[in-house]
């Protein structure tokens, strides 16, 4: 009985982390592509065409910023490289 009741619970738990997984899969996938997308706006209808806000801009910023951070910066270059490479 113990054994079922354990089993059940693993399974349980195994449906939502692949629900969890896929949520954040799918969220990622549209940050992306709302992140190209505004490149793409900004480099058609030039710099706050896209709500006002300067995309290029701020991922330079951001990319800068971690570059700026030494080898710490390197490795977050590296973590979101591999993920966006998922």
């Amino acid at each position: 009985m113990f054994v079922s009741l354990l089993t059940k619970l693993i399974f349980k738990m195994e449906k939502v982390f692949k629900y969890f997984g896929d949520f954040f899969t799918g969220l990622t996938a549209l940050v992306l592509t709302l992140l190209g997308l505004g490149v793409a706006v900004e480099i058609l209808f030039g710099s706050g065409a896209m709500f006002g806000v300067t995309v290029i801009e701020n991922v330079t910023n951001v990319l800068g910023s971690l570059a700026g951070s030494g080898f710490a910066g390197f490795l977050a270059i590296l973590i979101l490289f591999s993920l966006i490479k998922k």
